[in-house]
Order: structure tokens, then sequence, then C-alpha cells
């Protein structure tokens, strides 16, 4: 059952401590085979109230059969706390510590126990009767006497119903009686269409064609496929526009001859798989590009994607060149940044440049060495990584492909194949590298238009130790050192 009380101070204060019940020392519950002890503390609240929730002490099977809690008032500022034995029978759910502990604490000792509820009062005299409610308004009048007419309800005034320029009034049928009616307004029928008595007319009496005739002579509504065309009745004649559809003379047929005129732009370039078979036919780029220049050697011819020139124009000796024999492999000084034009005429996938080395003791590159492709403004496109174990040892010549870092897509236009070498000792101790035929002190190679592309180049810049990510393409300086380089 749950114990509850409130402890306040005279001024209504929440007084502090607590409230310890004891039952005795042990308990034995044989049915739950359970045995119950200890105090069960209740704190006050900051409102001064507590709350427990407590075995009945005569809750069946409970050893002691009959017993009673002690309860002990621990309460701060008390001079003398209280100390009383209750009893909690089962009976009763709840009680309040208020309505069962001693006033006195010095009183004979005797156990408190929670009595019954007392009978219900008597009830209390009736009150006075209110003042009968009065009517304030009707119909927007509010004077002491009122008289309403049919107007004010909106009704028809008796003297009206059944006289002339009244209302009518219905017989016991519901009908209107003769007598209301105007004269003249009640003809009965005499005969239909020359017939009296109980008349029943065919179509033949109205001059109308039966459902046989009128199915033989038109159409039902129900057996006419077709209501409408493209939301248009009657004779409707359509067009091309009509029906989502372009003219005939405005499209392209997939067979058959037609003349086309005028000027067409596609924004697609025409497709064929076919190589033309007539001078005045369509071509694909593969077909002029394999015509273009026939005999003559390619980049693909060899594997390549594009080169600076032919190689087989290119020196084939070996030793440094001289005035009188300019006809030598190329070397390149420490630190320089050569620069070797090189054309894509498409979108083109480049992997690697290529250089081909005449000869090469090998092991002369240092780390900062590299190679790499620059489009026409000068900004650098792709990069490799150092080429300083790349060139192997070579004694009678060799191509040297060079995978870039990563691969790219070039579109149209120049570029240029670029390379820094850094060092060896000497200027001949790096790759001799395959040049021009006529390359040295006034080549040809350099022939080009004020401001055009330089084909064969080099940076103004010395001693650098990698390829810049962007230059100048006016700072170009002509170079007489044509290089042949690819790329693929």
């Amino acid at each position: 059952m749950t114990v509850t009380g409130r402890y306040l101070t005279p001024n209504g204060d929440a007084l502090t401590g607590t409230v310890v019940f004891r039952a005795p020392s042990l308990l034995t519950h044989s049915e739950s085979d359970v045995i119950l002890g200890g105090p069960i503390t209740a704190q006050l609240d900051a409102d001064g109230r507590i709350k427990a929730v407590l075995p009945a002490t005569d809750s069946p099977g409970m050893n002691p059969a009959k017993w009673t809690y002690n309860v002990t008032e621990q309460l701060s500022g008390i001079p003398v706390n209280r100390t009383y034995e209750i009893a909690l029978p089962a009976a009763q759910k709840a009680v309040d510590l208020a309505d069962i502990a001693p006033v006195d604490p010095e009183a004979p000792h005797y156990v408190a126990v929670p009595g019954p509820a007392g009978p219900p009062g008597a009830p209390g005299p009736a009150g006075p009767a209110g003042a009968p409610g009065v009517v304030q308004k009707v119909n927007g009048r509010s004077t002491p006497d009122i008289t309403l007419t049919a107007d004010d309800v909106q009704a028809v005034p008796a003297a009206s119903a059944g006289r002339p320029g009244g209302v009518a009034v219905l017989d016991a049928s519901g009908k209107v009686p003769a007598a209301q009616l105007p004269p003249g307004a009640v003809s009965p029928v005499v005969s239909v269409n020359k017939k009296a008595g109980e008349v029943s007319l065919n179509a033949a009496d109205v001059g109308a064609l039966d459902q046989a005739a009128a199915d033989l002579r038109y159409v039902r509504p129900e057996n006419l496929p077709v209501t409408s065309v493209n939301d248009q009745k009657g004779a409707v004649k359509l067009t091309a526009q009509m029906i989502g559809a372009a003219p005939a003379n405005g499209t392209v047929l997939l067979t058959g001859p037609q003349t086309i005129e005028g000027t067409k732009v596609f924004t697609s370039p025409p497709f064929s798989t076919a190589a033309p078979s007539n001078p005045h036919h369509l071509t694909r780029k593969e077909y002029v590009d394999s015509v273009a220049v026939p005999g003559i050697w390619g980049p693909a011819d060899l594997g390549f994607k594009a080169w600076t020139f032919d190689p087989a124009t290119a020196s084939t000796s070996t030793t440094p060149g001289t005035k009188d024999n300019p006809q030598s492999a190329q070397y390149c000084s420490t630190g320089n940044v050569y620069l070797m034009g090189v054309v894509f005429r498409a979108p083109t996938d480049v992997q690697k440049v290529a250089f081909y080395v005449h000869g090469y003791a090998g092991n002369t590159l240092g780390a900062a060495s590299y190679a790499g492709l620059y489009d026409a403004t000068g900004n650098r496109v792709a990069v490799t990584q150092s080429l300083k174990d790349i060139f192997p040892t070579v004694h009678e010549g060799d191509t040297v492909a060079i995978p870039l870092a990563e691969p790219r897509t070039v579109q149209p236009g120049p570029y240029w194949v670029a390379i820094v070498l850094n060092g060896p000792a000497a200027r001949t101790d790096g790759p001799g590298f395959a040049a021009g035929a006529n390359f040295g002190l006034r080549p040809s190679c350099s022939a080009r238009m004020p401001g055009a592309f330089v084909r064969h180049g080099r940076l103004p810049a010395t001693g650098q130790t990698s390829l810049p990510a962007s230059f100048d393409p006016s700072t170009v300086i002509d170079d007489a050192n044509a290089i042949w380089a690819a790329v693929a």
C-alpha cells in the first residue's frame, strides 16, 4: 500500500529530513520463499512531502502473521522527533501519516491504524432561482410592443391566398383548382393526329421512319468508328505539320534518288563507312589521308602519331659537327630547353614521346632531365618522369620511346616536343640525337613567315632543371638544332 505525508513549518515552509519505516527484524513470506528485513527510508522532497510503497502488515502468508511498522521521524529543526507504531491493513490501499500519527509524542503507547471513510454529509440547501429571461429583440425590433406582419417574416398574407394578384392554393389532390386559373388557360385535348380517346402513335402517324427504315437510310452513331480527326470534324484535310511530320520536299530520304538544294550546315560531320567511287562523292578524312601523299612514308606507317620530319632525312654521323661537316648527331647543352615542332590534324591520344639516339655511353644524365609536350600557347600539357635512366647505352643507334607521366588527348594544331638535360660533364657525354640533314649554322629548317610557329627553337633561359609549366611563345628563339622527335 502507499503511505504519504507532508511536513511544513507553521509559516508554510517545507521541513527537511527523513521518515524511517522499520518492520520486525525479519519477515518471512513462505509462499514466495523470501525473507524481508531492514528499514525503508523516505526522504522529504522540496515541498516537504514523502511517499513510500510498503507491504501491508496483514499480507497473507507473512510470518509473523500480524505485525506493525515502527515509524521514526528524523526532521531537522524539531526538538523532539516522534517514534510510533502503525498497522497498514491491506484493505486500505493508501493512507496519509497526518491521519494516523499521534499528536502527543508523550501519549501512552498505541498502534495507529487508518480508519474507514466516514459517511457522506447531508446536501446543502438549494440556491435561489434565477430571474426568467426576457426577449431582447424580434426580427430586428426591440420596442416594448412588437407586432409582426407577413412581410416581416417573408410570408404571403392570408388575404392573398387564392385571390387575383396573390398566390394560388393547392387543392386536396395537390393541384391548382381550375377556378384559380385565368380564363382560357385550360384547353383540354380533344384529339391527337385526328385520333380521339386513348391515342397511341407510331412513326408513320407522325411522318417519321421506323428504326429498320432509318438503319437502311442512315448510319447509326454507334456504327461510326471515326468521330473526329486530330480534334477536327467535318471534311478534314490534314497537312504534314498537323500530324507532326515534315513536308515531303523538306526531308532527306533514307533510300532512293533525291536532289538537295541550298547550303546545308551540319552540327555533326556527315559519316560514311564507304569510300567514294565518283569524283563528286563526299569522302572520309581517313580516305583523304590515305591518298593525299601516295607513296610517301607517314608517321603512322612507322608506328608514330606525329613527328618533326621524316627521320630518313636526318643526319647519320655520330661525330661532333664542324663547319665543313655539319651533318652530325646533335648533343644538347645542359640546362637548355629545346623545342621540336609537331602537328596534329585531328584529336589524338598521346602516351609517349620518342627520340632517335645515334650513340650514348650511358649513365651520364642527372635526375633533373625531362621531356614533355607544349601547345602553341606555351602551356605544358604533358611531361615525363625523370630521364636519368631512360636512355640505354647505344653504339649502333636506337629509337627511345619515353612514357608520359599521364597520357593526354590533344586537339588539332601545332605543338612542341620539349627536352631539358642535366648531368653530362661535357656536352658530348650525353645522348647524340638524330637531327635534320641541313642543321648547322644556317639551316633551312628555320624557314617561316614572321610571327609564324617556330618549328625548331629553344627557350632563352639557361640553367633550367625542369620544364616550366608555361612560357611566352614570343620569346622562343629560332634554333639551328633540328632534333628529330615524335609522339606515339
